[in-house]
């Protein structure tokens, strides 16, 4: 097995590496937003729905708990294991052959891993909701850089390299929403202690070359605060709409940046119906996948079972396949999995989560 591979699996089996400055989606935490898509900023409630948007804690008047609760999400946004696999089984100097593979790699691209467990405890009381969320969430990633189909610089290892890295944060999540009339307000303040990994290597496995690393292996720990903000209103008694900034403050994890993000969106509630819809507001390209995604969802609910399904997209990312999402929620036990009609994009997930 190639070295992406082995590196994808450590990093969602083990949960201990990080990045240094790449672009990140806009987590998804929920399982029953996961089923709907993602699309979650005004459609969600509970203390389940606070990393996505606090203010939907105050949606929720119940003493809420969710348990262990578990997402795990993989793109590759552009074959890359395959196109590595391809440039290691002809080797650098067959340039004619390779010259192509690496323009396609310089075009852009990565393999990114998200996963994400927790678990909250929330409640609310004359209008005022409060709740407290630990969480363990991991970001990886492995992209091309120093991309040169220069024929002289093929054989380069200071070129065409893998970079790969990232960031395992533990969170203490400390969340508070208000009613204000028809608008909720709320915020969360996420403290984080972080473990980040990086690394580069050059994409020419060759073992008679006794290339290793390009770079050593970087691993610090880092502490950041984190602030979230959001709101969402009333519009009518059928229609809610929503808006979250997340990392509003930008906060720094050693060499890694937190840019704020921003999420817009909008939900539709009919008897045993609800129809959901975000749009991200900002777009994250500081490295890797550029990611502007788009969500749309629906639940039916229909006695003590909830059916889902939605669709998601990357419009940051030229030429990126729709997922399909599919959710089901069978009292306390919630379940949902996405995956696409091309490439390798999978997610899944499940958790527990009891109301009083």
């Amino acid at each position: 097995m190639k070295r992406l591979t082995s590196v994808t699996i450590a990093a969602l089996m083990v949960m201990v590496f990080v990045s240094s400055v790449w672009a990140l989606p806009f987590p998804i935490t929920d399982v029953r937003a996961l089923g709907m898509g993602g699309a979650f900023v005004a459609a969600g409630e509970g203390i389940g729905a606070v990393q996505y948007n606090p203010a939907l804690l105050g949606k929720d008047s119940t003493i809420g708990i969710v348990l262990p609760e578990v997402v795990a999400r993989i793109e590759d946004h552009i074959g890359l294991e395959d196109l590595i696999n391809d440039l290691n089984d002809l080797g650098p100097a067959n340039t004619t052959a390779v010259t192509p593979i690496l323009a396609r790699l310089r075009d852009g691209g990565a393999v990114d891993v998200q996963a994400s467990a927790g678990v909250g405890a929330g409640f609310g009381l004359m209008g005022i909701s409060a709740g407290v969320t630990y969480s363990q969430l991991i970001y990886g990633t492995a992209f091309p850089s120093g991309i040169n189909t220069s024929v002289v610089n093929i054989a380069n290892p200071t070129y065409n390299q893998l970079e790969y890295g990232a960031v395992e944060a533990r969170q203490l999540i400390f969340s508070g929403a208000k009613s204000l009339g028809n608008i909720i307000v709320g915020a969360n303040l996420r403290n984080l202690d972080a473990t980040t990994y990086a690394d580069s290597i050059w994409l020419f496995d060759d073992p008679g070359t006794g290339l290793g690393d390009v770079t050593d292996n970087k691993l610090s720990d880092e502490s950041a605060t984190a602030i979230d903000v959001g709101a969402v209103m009333g519009v009518t008694p059928l229609l809610d709409v929503g808006i979250v900034g997340k990392d509003i403050n930008g906060p720094e994890l050693g060499e890694i940046d937190l840019d704020p993000r921003y999420r817009v969106g909008a939900a539709l509630y009919f008897p045993m119906i609800t129809v959901a819809a975000d749009y991200d507001l900002t777009k994250d390209d500081s490295g890797g996948t550029d990611y502007q995604d788009w969500a749309l969802g629906a639940e039916f609910d229909v006695w003590a079972i909830a059916l889902r399904a939605g669709l998601s997209n990357n419009s940051g990312l030229s030429g990126a396949p729709t997922l399909i999402h599919l959710g089901v929620g069978l009292g306390f036990l919630d379940l949902g999995v996405a995956y696409a009609d091309k490439g390798d994009y999978y997610m899944a997930g499940l958790n527990l989560g009891l109301g009083f």
